[in-house]
């Protein structure tokens, strides 16, 4: 296997977790800390006709010449055109598509036009929306209930679930299962094509996660819900997954350029993505072929075709049927919310990428990133409107495009964060919401603090934000967007969602029994504990912890993979060593993720001690090279660090990932780069990464 190639997709995949997958799973943090003038009303007035003012057209779009204007003003410009080469957007209002047009080339060397009806690009998790559509129908059918317990479907297997309360079908559509988190691993994209895909059956079987929280109880964008509730599907239908979208949704809509696998005449018609050295990202395919949660391949014009039934009821213009008026309503109904003003999903979409911008206005979304491509859909039900738009880049352009058409047709809306009429707690008061925050999805840390004039202070990896208080669980930063909290019956405050749209954070609770070895004043009690509370310690905690035991490469390596969510390969090992290990699969995952690169003569060395520079190494590797850390090799360094690893532990040091362990002298820090890690430093750096940023 080309490593550098699989190093790309497992940077992406990574990256794209710890951002909560942008929208598959899913809003960027740059759109989000960007200043609104920048992108939203700025755009829309250099795109409106004539020069007028954003706000115009405040009833929506109406005419195709003035939409097609807009958009054609939006994408003209050199920053969008930088972002994507190849974009299709198609705008659909009162039954009708207004526009369907390309913008850009299909690839650098044939310089052919994008055209929507023609180019096909990979839609990503807006797949999530079909395989809830095809859900809803089995619903109506009577072949499946939104209450049933999944287990049934299951084959037999039964699920780890200590709660009293089973998994349901409308769980997973509202991805509240309380599954612990799932992401696709290296080994689904496929370039070599000798390979044999797995089943959808057996990716789903080798990997079938446990509940680790109440189902119905919180929200976490979840890949492996909806790859399950396709399963499901296809169980209850007696049809492979792909095939009864095909017969029951793709045809009768007449997206004859769409399919949930990638054929050689799709592959054919599909824009080419490009990575940042600007060479072109060779085709691959997926394994299992198809995903229900992801692997949707369509075209703009076919996306309007979809929209306009959706927002007609269900109904073709020839009087088909795809899906009944309540199960429409359904899936355009919030089905789970943390705060009224905040909605999460419903069966199938969830809220707007950027929730200020939705301007008051009822929308319901779904977006989707895969390597290379980026997709947003967003309806306004009321209003009859819809919107796709898809281009060959992993990119929040979407989240331009978005902010500019609200504010642009309507902008005469107002928000509904609005903090009107409410007096702010005291400090005091706001106390109950202080503390440490961790993704269910990703383990970041947000940090809560009261501050002095009833506001809140709130750092997390985008920095540090203030909030005032809009009602009694919800609260505004400097740029408008919303923080809501969720509280238990007992007034507890259990989860906060803000920044990071698709899952919750919950709050981490204090851990009441810790090892015998570490009392509460030991010096790297406060970050075994955070750990311990994260559930990210294998150890038994009625036993010694022994803080001063070295770790092994293997183990280290084992341990850095969980918090960051890499699963284990299942390539054959890249070195010779690491076969009867443990770790095996953790080490080549490793590897694969551009983490690691072992030593000389293929070997891995697992069982030897990790020295700290190379811990340093492997941690600089994975936060400068995903972009959530700046590279800072300005610290001065005591004498003892290996050249290869200067800019890593200098770097490592500026980002204070370390315990009391490391010191300053004279002007230089002693990282003691040379030296064994040991268990409890191997916590401070594990947990001190999940950290806001300083």
């Amino acid at each position: 296997m080309n490593q550098n190639k699989t190093r790309t997709r497992r940077t992406y995949g990574l990256l794209a977790a710890l951002l909560a997958l942008s929208l598959a799973g899913e809003t960027g943090v740059q759109a989000q800390t960007q200043p609104a003038a920048n992108t939203s009303a700025a755009a829309s007035q250099s795109a409106i006709p004539g020069g007028a003012v954003a706000g115009a057209y405040a009833n929506g779009p109406r005419d195709a010449g003035e939409v097609e204007a807009f958009l054609d003003a939006f994408f003209a410009r050199d920053a969008v055109k930088q972002r994507a080469g190849a974009v299709a957007v198609s705008v659909v209002q009162d039954g009708k598509t207004l526009v369907s047009k390309g913008y850009g080339i299909v690839d650098q060397a044939s310089q052919s036009p994008v055209d929507a009806d023609r180019t096909v690009f990979r839609i990503a998790s807006v797949s999530k929306v079909f395989t809830a559509v095809a859900a809803l129908q089995l619903v109506e059918q009577g072949k499946i209930a939104l209450k049933d317990n999944i287990e049934p479907y299951l084959d037999g297997y039964k699920i780890t679930n200590p709660f009293g309360k089973p998994v349901t079908i409308e769980h997973l559509l509202t991805h509240t299962t309380g599954f612990e988190a799932r992401e696709p691993s290296d080994a689904s994209y496929v370039t070599d094509p000798s390979l044999k895909p797995v089943s959808l059956k057996e990716s789903i079987f080798e990997v079938f996660p446990p509940v680790v929280r109440e189902p119905g109880t919180s929200y976490m964008y979840d890949n492996f819900a909806s790859r399950l509730l396709g399963y499901i599907v296809q169980q209850a239908s007696g049809q492979p997954f792909g095939s009864y979208v095909q017969q029951h949704i793709f045809e009768p809509l007449g997206m004859t350029s769409s399919s949930f696998a990638l054929t050689k005449e799709l592959a054919d018609r599909m824009a080419v993505s490009y990575d940042p050295a600007n060479d072109a990202l060779p085709l691959y395919d997926l394994s299992p072929r198809e995903w229900p949660e992801g692997s949707m391949l369509s075209t703009a014009s076919d996306m309007a075709l979809f929209m306009r039934v959706f927002l007609n009821g269900g109904r073709t213009a020839d009087g088909k049927t795809i899906l009944s008026p309540e199960s429409v309503k359904a899936m355009s109904t919030y089905r789970v919310s943390i705060h009224p003003a905040m909605p999460d999903m419903t069966y199938g979409f969830e809220s707007p990428v950027e929730p200020a911008k939705a301007i008051g206005e009822r929308v319901i979304s779904k977006g989707g990133d895969i390597l290379g491509f980026s997709s947003l859909l967003w309806l306004l039900p009321d209003r009859r409107t819809g919107v796709f738009v898809t281009y060959n880049a992993n990119d929040d352009l979407r989240s331009e495009l978005f902010a500019a058409f609200m504010d642009h047709y309507y902008a005469d809306r107002q928000t509904t964060f609005k903090q009107e009429g409410f007096k702010p707690q005291s400090k005091a008061a706001l106390a109950r919401f202080e503390g440490l925050y961790s993704d269910l999805r990703v383990k970041f840390l947000t940090r809560v603090e009261a501050a002095g004039d009833g506001s809140l202070t709130v750092s997390d990896i985008t920095g540090s934000h203030s909030l005032k208080q809009a009602s009694k669980l919800l609260f505004v930063d400097e740029l408008g967007n919303p923080l809501a909290f969720k509280q238990a019956v007992d007034g507890r405050i259990t989860d906060l969602k803000y920044l990071n749209l698709f899952s919750y954070a919950a709050k981490l609770p204090e851990v009441r029994r810790s090892f015998p070895d570490i009392a509460a004043d030991h010096p790297y009690a406060p970050y075994i504990s955070a750990l311990q509370s994260l559930g990210l310690l294998q150890d038994d905690p009625t036993k010694s912890f022994e803080p001063q035991q070295f770790v092994t490469r293997g183990a280290f390596i084992h341990a850095f993979n969980a918090i960051w969510g890499i699963q284990p390969s299942s390539h054959p090992s890249s070195f010779t060593d690491i076969d009867g290990s443990p770790y095996r699969g953790d080490v080549q995952a490793a590897l694969e993720s551009g983490l690691v690169s072992g030593t000389s003569n293929g070997l891995f060395e697992p069982n030897r001690p990790i020295r700290r520079e190379e811990a340093a190494v492997i941690s600089f590797r994975l936060l400068a090279g995903n972009g959530i850390r700046v590279p800072n090799a300005s610290v001065p360094l005591a004498p003892g660090t290996s050249e290869w690893a200067v800019e890593a532990v200098s770097s490592v040091v500026s980002w204070k990932l370390h315990g009391p362990e490391t010191v300053e002298s004279k002007g230089t820090t002693d990282y003691g780069s040379k030296r064994a890690l040991n268990k409890q430093e191997m916590a401070a750096l594990l947990f001190a990464m999940l950290l806001p940023s300083e």
